[in-house]
């Protein structure tokens, strides 16, 4: 590097140093004198002092010229300006827990529960206890449940034949049931020997077929229209042909049925026996509508 080449870098760089070391000393000097009075001012102060009758500032006034009584002012006027004390009461000491009186309290969330588990319990059990009796109780010997006698054979077709309102129906109140003529050809049984079975069978070889007066869709009673010679529901609509098989309407099936037995000459409704009726679209019969509804 060439003598010119520091020369040009050297002399900048004093030049700089010299400017902030001057700046420096300016500022030093300013600061140092802030603050504080001048000896002129000072003596200036005093002898307007004097020549007021006042005695003259304090000699040990701080760095700024303030006077001992100048800081008791400002002390005293501080003081007043403080926000009187606040009065904080003494907390109370915590008491010790008692409980209520019973006669206030009545029934506790505890006894509430357990009398209400209890109670629950107990009837839950009696519940099961009323269905099991139920169902092991002997089925009456007499009367609806029990094997009825409508009776005898000539007795039973008469009403069948002078049946109201149509004729080839008859009811039987004491059974709740309708007895109806079942055709006995052979295609027919042989209908009805592929749908049913048991002992309903058995009372439809004999010409015969019980049903039960309840509909199987909600259980209304189910009437003989005359004109249309159906049964029809006039709870919801649903209908069934003379020996209660399904033609229409919301019922789940035909009409609920009874085996028909006859002994000794009479006829017999065994109604603690019951057998659903034919699934929807069973017609062993053939029977169409024969006149206009009535439901």
């Amino acid at each position: 590097m060439s003598t010119g080449t520091i020369l040009a870098i050297a002399i900048p760089v004093i030049v700089v140093l010299g400017a902030v070391v001057g700046f420096v000393s300016l500022r030093r000097r300013d600061v140092s004198g802030l603050g504080y009075l001048s000896r002129e001012t000072r003596r200036r102060d005093e002898m307007a002092a004097a020549s007021a009758g006042e005695a003259p500032p304090d000699d040990d006034a701080g760095a700024f010229g303030v006077s001992s009584e100048a800081r008791e002012l400002e002390r005293s006027v501080a003081l007043e300006r403080r926000p009187p004390p606040v009065a904080v009461d003494e907390p109370e000491l915590p008491q010790d827990w008692a409980p209520p009186p019973a006669a206030e309290v009545g029934v506790t969330r505890r006894q509430f529960l357990n009398r209400s588990s209890v109670l629950l319990m107990a009837t839950g059990l009696g519940t099961f206890n009323a269905a099991m009796i139920a169902f092991l109780w002997p089925r009456p010997t007499t009367g609806f449940g029990s094997k009825i006698k409508i009776g005898t054979v000539d007795a039973v077709d008469e009403a069948i034949a002078s049946g109201t309102p149509a004729e080839n129906f008859s009811y039987f109140s004491e059974a709740r049931s309708y007895i109806q003529p079942y055709p006995t050809d052979a295609a027919t049984l042989e209908n009805a020997e592929a749908t049913y079975g048991g002992s309903v069978l058995e009372g439809m070889k004999l010409g015969y077929v019980a049903l039960w007066q309840v509909c199987p869709h909600l259980g209304c009673k189910v009437p003989v229209c005359g004109s249309s010679q159906w049964f029809e529901c006039p709870c919801h609509g649903s209908k069934y042909n003379r020996v209660g098989e399904k033609k229409s309407g919301p019922a789940p099936r035909g009409m609920d049925r009874f085996p028909v037995t006859i002994e000794d000459g009479s006829v017999f409704v065994d109604t603690g026996r019951v057998s659903q009726g034919p699934a929807i679209g069973i017609d062993t019969t053939g029977q169409g509508l024969e006149g206009p509804h009535c439901a």
